[in-house]
Order: C-alpha cells, then structure tokens, then sequence
C-alpha cells in the first residue's frame, strides 16, 4: 500500500529510485505513478538526486571469466538476437554491482543535506567496521520508521532488536524488536533519539533481551543525525 504520510512516501520513492524494493513492491509504486502527483514529484526529487551519484562509485571489474560465462550463458539460451539498448547493457549491470552500495548510503546521505520534505532525523546502520547501507532510520514529527535496504535476517530462533543510546550515555535503551519484514514503526519519536545519538540493532531471542540490555551480538550500527 502506497503510504499517506509523506515522510514515509518520500522513502518508499527514495528506495524506489534505488531499486531495494522488492517486485511486488516496486510494481505497486508503479501503477501508483500514474495517479498519484506527490509520488511522482517524490520518484523525480531521487531521480534527479541520485542518478548523478552513480559517479562516486569506484570502478570494480570482475574477473574476466566472471563476464565470460554470463555472455556464453546468455548465447546458450536466448531464442534471438536482442538489440543493444540502455537497459540490457552489459555495462550497465557492471555498474550496479559496484556502485550499490554507494548509491543506498546516498539514499540517507542527500535526505540529511536536502531541505526537501522528510525527517527531521536519519540514521544510516551498517556491520561494524563495513560501510555498506543495510538499514535506513528516519525520524520526525510522526515518529521512528527503520526501513532494512538490503536482505538481512536473523538466525530462524532469533530476532533483531532495536536499541538507542543517547549522547553521553552508557547504556542502551531498547526500541523493541524488529517483525521479520525488516521495518518497525515507532510513535511518537523515543526521546533518547536526538542528534548524536547512537541506533543499534543485536541479535536476540524471539521475544527480546530478557535482560533490558543487549545479550547478543551487535551486527548494525549507524549515528543519529539531524537534518
């Protein structure tokens, strides 16, 4: 369902424009397109955003035979010949293995620098000492909406649990466990949630810590940052 609220449809077309949705999703956002203006003027603020980012990526070829293989797949099981266009470009999905990763952390890095309509708060939560964008948090007048970006799932007798530690503190404060969608939504805003902040998410029994504090291993982490 296309949300209302126009922080949360300002991400859906951010991870629209990125392609992180996955295909029921993003052929739901485009159906919607025809009919709904402020989607569509959301869909072109990230358009015009993020496409010119794509030259931030470095350039990461695989080796050779990586391609070779492909290419003679491709020959071995296409009934003709296909026209070369953008879309079917060999190039193009060189590109997009590489520079994935930069284009979702871009996704947070152009909500914090744009004074367009969103959150008054982003986080952007990654694996300890990796800096490739597996969740996205925003925040705002409505409250928290953490969003995973990338396929991430905790062991099948665990869950992910949410935490936040304020500036200065020295203690996490839990936000709850994460349904196995990947998305929680929190309301109103957690106070410990502020510029500086810390999110993290462990993982922890199905129900959450037992303790109030985190008893599993802390697998995402991101800073708090106001916009």
């Amino acid at each position: 369902m296309i949300p209302e609220n126009s922080e949360e449809l300002h991400v859906l077309a951010g991870e629209y424009v990125l392609g992180v949705l996955d295909a029921d999703d993003a052929d739901e956002v485009a159906a919607a397109l025809a009919t709904n203006a402020e989607l569509r003027r959301a869909v072109a603020f990230w358009e015009d955003h993020l496409h010119p980012l794509s030259s931030l990526a470095a350039a990461a070829e695989p080796p050779p035979a990586t391609w070779q293989a492909i290419e003679a797949r491709i020959r071995a099981t296409a009934p003709k010949p296909v026209a070369q266009s953008f879309w079917n470009s060999l190039a193009l999905w060189r590109w997009s293995t590489a520079g994935f990763a930069a284009a979702a952390a871009a996704l947070a890095l152009w909500i914090a620098v744009t004074p367009a309509p969103g959150p008054s708060f982003v986080a952007v939560l990654h694996p300890p000492q990796q800096d490739q964008a597996s969740w996205v948090a925003t925040a705002g007048r409505s409250g928290l909406v953490v969003r995973a970006v990338t396929a991430a799932a905790p062991p099948g007798d665990r869950a992910f649990e949410l935490w936040a530690i304020a500036p200065g503190a020295t203690r996490p404060r839990s936000l709850g466990v994460i349904p196995p969608g990947g998305e929680l939504k929190l309301s109103p805003l957690p106070p410990d949630l502020r510029d500086g902040a810390t999110l993290a998410i462990s993982v922890e029994p199905l129900g959450g810590s037992p303790t109030q504090q985190p008893t599993g291993p802390v697998v995402f982490v991101g800073s708090v940052k106001a916009v």
